[in-house]
């Protein structure tokens, strides 16, 4: 008989997950925020990710083998609820509420001793001047429980302030912002896996924005223009800081600023893979590791081998977005340069035709993306590929 499985969020991120589960011949039970015709899917909920009781309530009445989520911060909670309610292997939720709640992980790495940038929680307008005014301009302010740089906002002085308080506080479910020193640096973010109980750094990548104003990732590279003794440093680093924070199960996901005197700070760090196909695509590729694999037989409480990260690689990769010029787009070209290219690993469009396309101003709505690997010059080939699309717009 097969075994039961829930998986919980199964969108286009979360394809090579299914399509294992779905070669290992695992009877998958799905949970989407809207319906979805997989003919793979035993059963399917249509329910908010944070619905924690009817998920919960849908679970027992599965009686699953096991429960999996990625790339989510929502599902990898609801995920860790589940597994704990029916003692399956999975996070618990002392490391969910650290992973998915940036106050609670501030407050933690704090008392912990990890290097983190000043900051304060505030409630009102009147508690982030007060909070402004300890921390100084530029500062960041940003939601304490979203997701995707949704609500994040660098403030250059007084004047940007208000406005950005109530953004960020919009898009707060629990109604709190944090507010943070701006560490003047570079971006880097570092994936790993607990393998058996304990955190390994796998791969580093060096980030570029959208601009100063909006910190929305538009580049990604592995492994970055970074040189060896730091990215030594960064990845050692890496594995204490998530050791600290607890997490035991799973992939992590984190990000840091590395400020001019190489000191790395953390911005945050996840219990669950990267999105945009990150866990499932890209550390796999750059890595040499099948992360998916294995993060499916943890969840089913399979011992995984011991020497499965011996020779951990460094496959040149690069994650890039679109950004394309506001306007009613008509249609969307992809040559078959692109899509018969063996180096470009995922193309993927964002925005439909006979839509509006609008500026970037989260990673939720980017225009779309490329991931590629290449010994050649990773940035420069990514702009070759991007140059390639063919865009119509209306007069």
């Amino acid at each position: 008989m097969s075994k039961k499985i829930i998986v919980i969020n199964i969108g286009w991120e979360q394809e090579p997950l299914l399509d294992q589960l779905r070669s290992s011949g695992y009877e998958i039970y799905g949970i989407h925020f809207e319906k979805l015709n997989y003919p793979f899917l035993k059963d399917l909920l249509v329910c908010d990710f944070r619905d924690l009781n009817k998920i919960l309530g849908y679970a027992k009445s599965i009686r699953p083998d096991a429960v999996i989520s990625d790339q989510c911060d929502y599902s990898h909670f609801a995920q860790a609820v589940v597994s704990e309610v029916l003692s399956l292997p999975g996070p618990t939720l002392s490391q969910a509420q650290i992973s998915s709640n940036k106050l609670v992980q501030r407050s933690v790495a704090k008392l912990k001793g990890i290097k983190i940038p000043k900051f304060r929680s505030a409630i009102t307008f009147e508690e982030a001047i007060v909070a402004a005014d300890e921390i100084g301009f530029p500062l960041i302010i940003k939601p304490v429980d979203n997701r995707g740089s949704i609500g994040v906002n660098k403030v250059k002085d007084i004047r940007e302030l208000k406005n950005s308080f109530f953004n960020s506080l919009g898009e707060s479910h629990s109604r709190t912002v944090i507010i943070e020193q701006f560490i003047e640096g570079f971006e880097i973010t570092v994936d790993g896996y607990c393998f058996n109980g304990n955190p390994r750094s796998l791969t580093l990548a060096k980030k570029k924005h959208l601009n100063e104003n909006v910190r929305v990732a538009m580049e990604i590279e592995y492994p970055g223009d970074i040189g060896n003794e730091l990215y030594l440093k960064a990845m050692k680093n890496n594995e204490e800081t998530i050791k600290v924070l607890g997490y035991t199960f799973g992939m992590t996901h984190a990000e840091y600023i590395v400020d001019n005197n190489e000191e790395i700070y953390l911005v945050e760090a996840a219990n669950r893979g990267g999105g945009v196909f990150t866990s499932e695509l890209i550390v796999p590729n750059v890595s040499g590791i099948d992360l998916v694999n294995l993060y499916i037989r943890d969840t089913m409480g399979f011992k995984n081998n011991e020497n499965d990260f011996s020779s951990v690689q460094k496959n040149p990769t690069i994650l890039k977005f679109f950004s394309f010029p506001p306007g009613k787009l008509l249609k969307v070209e992809l040559p078959n340069s692109i899509l018969n290219d063996p180096e470009v690993l995922k193309v993927k469009i964002l925005i439909s035709e006979e839509k509006t396309i609008t500026n970037i101003t989260s990673d939720a709505n980017r225009h779309g993306f490329v991931i590629l690997t290449s010994k050649a010059d990773l940035s420069q080939k990514a702009d070759t590929v991007v140059n390639k699309i063919k865009l119509t717009y209306a007069d």
